[in-house]
């Protein structure tokens, strides 16, 4: 019981001291020279105002997405209702099948409020 005591209070006392020296040390230190402010402008990289080009990207890769997840949920939608047709009174495939059916319902709406997906992650700046 002792050993265990020693050894759990030389863990708490390295733990401490670890610690404080990273509060102690975590200061603003930067490369010489180099400001994050200024870095870019240092460095050739200009900021443009508009968010145009970034919206157009954003849109055309949302419609590509779209688009293979339509044939995705489709290829679901079949599958699930194979698997509900071909359950023959089997309790656990037919419970397989409209499971399926019903997370293929829920990926379509996932997919149809992909704009909105979109359009909340282009707000953050």
């Amino acid at each position: 019981m002792k050993k265990l005591v020693k050894k759990v209070s030389k863990i708490i006392s390295a733990t401490i001291a670890t610690a404080s020296m990273i509060l102690v040390s975590a200061k603003n230190t930067y490369a010489a020279g180099v400001s994050p402010s200024s870095g870019l402008s240092k460095a050739g990289i200009k900021a443009s105002s508009g968010s145009a080009s970034i919206t157009t990207n954003l849109n055309s890769l949302v419609l590509i997405v779209i688009t293979v997840a339509g044939f995705w949920i489709i290829g679901c939608i079949i599958f699930a209702g194979a698997k509900l047709a071909g359950s023959q009174g089997n309790q656990q495939a037919r419970t397989q099948g409209f499971i399926g059916l019903a997370m293929s319902g829920f990926g379509a709406w996932v997919i149809m409020k992909a704009y909105d997906i979109a359009g909340w992650i282009a707000g953050f700046k």
